[in-house]
C-alpha cells in the first residue's frame, strides 16, 4: 500500500473519523452478482490442491463512483474429495498489490510461490478459493488503488456469481494481505448493506494497512529517511496519484513530482509492481528526489476514499502481525489492531517476531487455521 510491498502485493485506508456513508450500500444493478461466463483456467495459472479451477467473469458496480455497471474477473478453485453437504465452504482470497494495470490481474497470471503454498493449504483443508481480481485488473479501466468500496464491491459480487454457480455453500471466510488485508476489511465493513444475503463467518488479516485521523498518508512519506537508496513505497504514491488523476483531469504530474520520478510515474499505469518497485529501487527513488510540497495535498485528498466504512465488524477477525515488517509498519499494525478491538470487534490478534511483510504470510496459518475452524462450529 502505501505502505510497501511484499514482491508483488498489498494495501491503504483511513484520514478523517470513521463515518463513511452507507447510503449507496445497496447494489444499483440487479444484475449485479450474476455470472457473465466461465473458462477454464490455464494450469500455469492453478493451483495444485484444486480438483477444478476456472476464470469467471461476472456483473458488479464500479464503487468509484457508485452507480457505472461493469464486469470484473475472478478465479475460482474447487478442492478434491467428497463435497460436504451443502457444499463447499469458501475462503475469499483477497491479493496484495499487483499493480493498477488490466494484465497485473493475478487471474492472468501465475500465483507467487508465497501465494499457491498459502491457498493450497486452504484448498487442502476442503475449503473452494474465490479470488477476485478488483475492478480495472483483468477488466476495464483503471484500477482505483485501495479504493475501499471499489475493491468490496467487487469482492462481494464475485462471491455472489461464485455461490449462484458452483456448489459451495454460504458459508465464507474472508483472507487477505496487505492490500488484501485492506480490500477484506472493506468487505466485512460493505457486507452488511451491499450482500446482507452473505453469510461471512470470519475474516484472516495479516500485513494490514491503517489510517485515521492520527496518521495519514503524507506521514508515510515525510516521516521516514530513506538517504540516497530507494524506497519501495514509491510506487504506492504513484499508484494513488493516478487514481486522483483519474478523478481529476487537471492534476499535473510536474507540479507533484521531481523531474527524476516523472519518466517512472509515466509507466505505472501499465507497470506491475515488481518490475516497478525495482525500477524504483534501480532508479534510487524517494521522498527527498521524487515528491514535490504539493503532492501531499493530494495524498491527503484521497485518503477517504481509503478509509474502512467501519471497524466494527459484526463476526470474528483475526489479525497477524510481523515483527518485522517495514512494508506495512510493524506499529501501524498494532494502532489498527488496537482500534478494532476498541470498536468492539471480536479480535484475535498475534504478533510474530523476526518476521517480515511476507515471511509473515504462511506463518500464521498455523494460528488462524484453528481459529477459522472454530468460528466456522460456533452456533450462529
Amino acid at each position: 500500500m502505501l505502505i510497501p510491498h511484499s514482491l508483488a502485493r498489498w494495501a491503504l485506508p483511513a484520514l478523517l473519523p470513521f463515518t463513511f456513508s452507507l447510503a449507496y450500500a445497496a447494489a444499483p444493478d440487479t444484475t449485479a452478482g450474476e455470472l457473465v461466463n466461465k473458462v477454464a483456467l490455464p494450469a500455469d495459472h492453478g493451483l495444485q490442491e484444486a480438483a477444478e479451477q476456472y476464470l469467471i467473469t461476472y456483473h458488479s458496480v464500479s464503487g468509484v463512483d457508485g452507480k457505472t455497471p461493469r464486469e470484473d474477473t475472478a478465479a475460482l478453485f474447487i478442492p478434491h474429495g467428497k463435497m460436504p453437504d451443502g457444499g463447499w465452504p469458501v475462503v475469499v482470497w483477497t491479493h496484495g498489490t499487483v499493480g493498477v494495470g488490466r494484465d497485473c490481474a493475478p487471474s492472468l497470471n501465475p500465483r507467487t510461490a508465497r501465494d499457491s503454498q498459502y491457498l493450497n493449504t486452504w484448498l487442502s483443508l476442503g475449503f473452494a478459493v474465490v479470488a477476485p481480481d478488483y475492478a480495472g485488473l483483468g477488466s476495464s479501466g483503471l484500477h482505483h488503488y485501495l479504493n475501499a468500496r471499489a475493491e468490496a464491491w467487487s469482492v462481494l459480487d464475485s462471491v455472489r456469481a461464485a455461490l449462484k454457480n458452483f456448489p459451495l455453500a454460504n458459508k465464507l471466510v474472508l483472507v487477505g494481505q496487505s492490500q488484501g488485508a485492506h480490500a477484506a476489511f472493506s468487505t466485512a465493513g460493505w457486507q452488511p448493506d451491499y450482500a446482507p444475503e452473505l453469510h461471512v463467518r470470519a475474516t484472516v488479516l495479516t500485513g494490514t494497512p491503517f489510517f485515521d485521523d492520527t496518521l495519514s498518508a503524507d506521514k508515510l512519506f515525510t516521516g521516514e529517511s530513506t538517504g540516497d537508496g530507494g524506497d519501495p513505497k514509491i510506487p504506492y504514491a504513484f499508484y494513488i496519484y493516478l487514481s486522483a488523476a483519474d478523478h481529476n483531469p487537471a492534476l499535473k504530474p510536474e507540479n507533484d513530482f521531481q523531474q527524476k520520478a516523472l519518466p517512472l510515474l509515466n509507466e505505472a499505469s501499465k507497470l506491475c509492481i515488481t518490475p516497478l518497485t525495482q525500477a524504483v529501487m534501480a532508479e534510487k527513488l524517494n521522498a527527498a528526489n521524487s515528491l514535490k510540497p504539493a503532492i501531499q495535498s493530494v495524498l491527503v485528498e484521497q485518503t477517504p476514499t481509503l478509509r474502512y466504512p467501519t471497524l466494527h465488524i459484526n463476526h470474528p477477525v483475526f489479525i497477524g502481525i510481523g515483527g518485522n515488517d517495514i512494508n506495512v509498519p510493524t506499529a501501524m499494525q498494532q494502532h489498527f489492531a488496537s482500534a478494532v478491538k476498541a470498536a468492539g470487534t471480536d479480535v484475535e490478534i498475534r504478533e510474530y517476531p523476526g518476521l517480515d511483510h511476507s515471511g509473515t504470510v504462511n506463518p500464521s496459518l498455523r494460528d488462524s487455521v484453528p481459529f477459522v475452524i472454530h468460528a466456522l462450529s460456533a452456533k450462529q
